[in-house]
Formats: C-alpha cells, sequence, structure tokens
C-alpha cells in the first residue's frame, strides 16, 4: 500500500511539474490562435482558405510554424485558431502541426550549438519536406479524411459558435470602433479555443506523468544508445511517443544518446521523432483533424523520422 501511495505521489508531483512548465507555451498557443482568427487582415490572407489550394498556401502555413516559437502543445491551439480564422484545407492545417514543433529560430540555433552543423541542416531540410509531403497527401485525400472528422466545431468540449456569431452580428457591437471590436473577438476567440482544448491538453498531461514516472531516471540514454542497426531506429522512433519533449529539450537528450553510442541516423530520428508524435499532441489532434487524419499523422511521422535517420546515416557514411 505504501508503495502505491509512493507512486501515487510521485505522478501527481510529475503531473504539476509537466503543467507548470509547459502551461505557458500552451496558454501562448491559445493567444496566439485567438490572435490569427481577431487580428490577421483576412482580405490579404484568403489564399489560406478552402477555397483555394496548392502550394503557395501550404508555403504560407509551413513558413508560419517555422517562424512561430512553441512546443508542441501550443501548437495546437494555434491550429485551432487558424483553422477557425481562414477554414484552410485540411492539408494546410496538418503541415502546421507537422513543422511548428520541428523548427524554430531558437531550435535551430540551439541544434547547431550543441549537434553541429551536419545535423542542424539534416532536421531543416527533413522538416521541410516531410510538412509539405505530409500537406499535399492530406490535401489530395482530403474527401476521405474528413468522413468521419471530429473538427473543432463537433468536439463534445468545444463551445457552439453559432450563438455567439449571431449576437456579434446582431449586438451594438457595430456602433463600437474597429480596435475595440477586435479586442472583444480575441477574447471570445481566445475562451472558445481554451475550452475546446484544454480538456485534451490536460488529459494528455496526466498520461505524460503517469509514464514519467514509471520510467527509470536516465532509461532513454541507458537502454537507447547502445541500440544498434535496425533496432536503433525502431526504438528511436517508438520512444518518443509516450513522452513529452519540450522546445530545445530534445537536444540535449540527442546529444546524451549520441555520447551513449547512439548513430547518427538513429539519433536524428529520435530528435524529430519525440517532438510530434507525444501523447498530449495526438489527442488534441484528434479534435482538430479529425480521427482518421490524425492516425495517419501518427504513421507518418514514424515512417518520417526512420527515413529522415537512414538517409541522413547514408549521407554520413
Amino acid at each position: 500500500m505504501e508503495v502505491v501511495m509512493d507512486n501515487l505521489l510521485d505522478v501527481g508531483r510529475e503531473f504539476g511539474v509537466l503543467t507548470v512548465t509547459v502551461f505557458p507555451y500552451f496558454f501562448l498557443g491559445i493567444a496566439t490562435g485567438a490572435a490569427f482568427a481577431a487580428f490577421l487582415p483576412e482580405r490579404r490572407l484568403l489564399f489560406l482558405s478552402s477555397e483555394t489550394n496548392g502550394f503557395r498556401s501550404l508555403t504560407a502555413a509551413i513558413a508560419a510554424a517555422a517562424l512561430l516559437p512553441g512546443c508542441s502543445c501550443a501548437t495546437m491551439p494555434m491550429a485551432a485558431g487558424l483553422k477557425r480564422a481562414f477554414a484552410p484545407r485540411l492539408g494546410v492545417v496538418a503541415a502546421f502541426i507537422f513543422m511548428s514543433p520541428l523548427l524554430s529560430p531558437v531550435t535551430v540555433a540551439l541544434t547547431w550549438a550543441v549537434l553541429g552543423w551536419r545535423m542542424t541542416v539534416a532536421r531543416v531540410l527533413a522538416s521541410f519536406v516531410g510538412s509539405y509531403l505530409l500537406g499535399f497527401i492530406v490535401n489530395y485525400f482530403e474527401d476521405w479524411f474528413v468522413r468521419d472528422a471530429r473538427l473543432v466545431t463537433s468536439s463534445p468540449f468545444a463551445v457552439v459558435e453559432e450563438d455567439a456569431r449571431a449576437s456579434s452580428a446582431c449586438s451594438p457591437a457595430a456602433d463600437l470602433s474597429g480596435e475595440r471590436s477586435k479586442a472583444a473577438r480575441f477574447w471570445r476567440e481566445f475562451k472558445a479555443i481554451f475550452r475546446s482544448v484544454t480538456p485534451y491538453f490536460l488529459l494528455g498531461m496526466a498520461i505524460a506523468a503517469l509514464l514519467s514516472a514509471l520510467l527509470p531516471e536516465d532509461a532513454i540514454p541507458q537502454y537507447l544508445g547502445g541500440a544498434s542497426g535496425t533496432a536503433a531506429y525502431s526504438l528511436a522512433a517508438l520512444v518518443g511517443i509516450p513522452i513529452y519533449v519540450c522546445e530545445g529539450e530534445e537536444v540535449p537528450i540527442t546529444y546524451a544518446l549520441i555520447a551513449r553510442g547512439l548513430g547518427a541516423g538513429p539519433a536524428l530520428t529520435f530528435l524529430l521523432g519525440s517532438l510530434g508524435t507525444c501523447i498530449p499532441t495526438i489527442l488534441m489532434a484528434r479534435n482538430i483533424i479529425g480521427l482518421r487524419a490524425t492516425r495517419f499523422y501518427v504513421v507518418f511521422w514514424l515512417v518520417f523520422a526512420v527515413g529522415s535517420g537512414l538517409l541522413f546515416q547514408l549521407a554520413m557514411s
């Protein structure tokens, strides 16, 4: 009984630490998503809407994701705001979700400083190629993906928007200044996104805390660092799913794996795979891009991470 209580306390402490650590990024993601809906000039960004498709809309979403800082948990509320504001095609949203945790100016500089220019170039190239490929595939099969899609507006946790939109159209808001109207819309969008994704975020944090508390300290470098051959790539891709890696944290972990003897290819596989397939991200993605697209997203991540590592190992040999 005492052991069980100790484990529960460890899980509780881990949940608190994880939530406190990640929540600022999550909060920033919600604010950014609300800003997408409230402040971005719609006339200049109509090419993101569902009426248009192709390279230009994907490029805009991927570039924005690469420049905006934030971990994978911050990505989801930003994607929800993007979807609410412009209703882009599903592949555009998926590409944004894919790219955002992979690259930011800070993580690129950190990778260069700690892991060297070769790993940095491989990370950047793989991120852009993977984002475009995912976006084009999801757009091409969009009709199939959205058949059972549970998007933000259809989630049991989501806010029904019709009443808010109707009230804004019929209320004295038209008499307000443009700035006050935008501020009111920002807070309305902020509350809607917060209520939509927070339950999935907290559930994901609870599961991640449970796994982190049960996982022995230094277990990843200890066991994965000695892997070799095909097993190294498979383990490197799979081990990132249950853990949560915050922005920049993947770099020192990858460095520790290389110091333990893991090859450059499997190390890149872990670096990429640990960023986009954590449990909180998967749970929130289901609410934004739908169940089928989320399943494909996870499988694509695993194939992408292993394939990138194999190609990098070939290039280095």
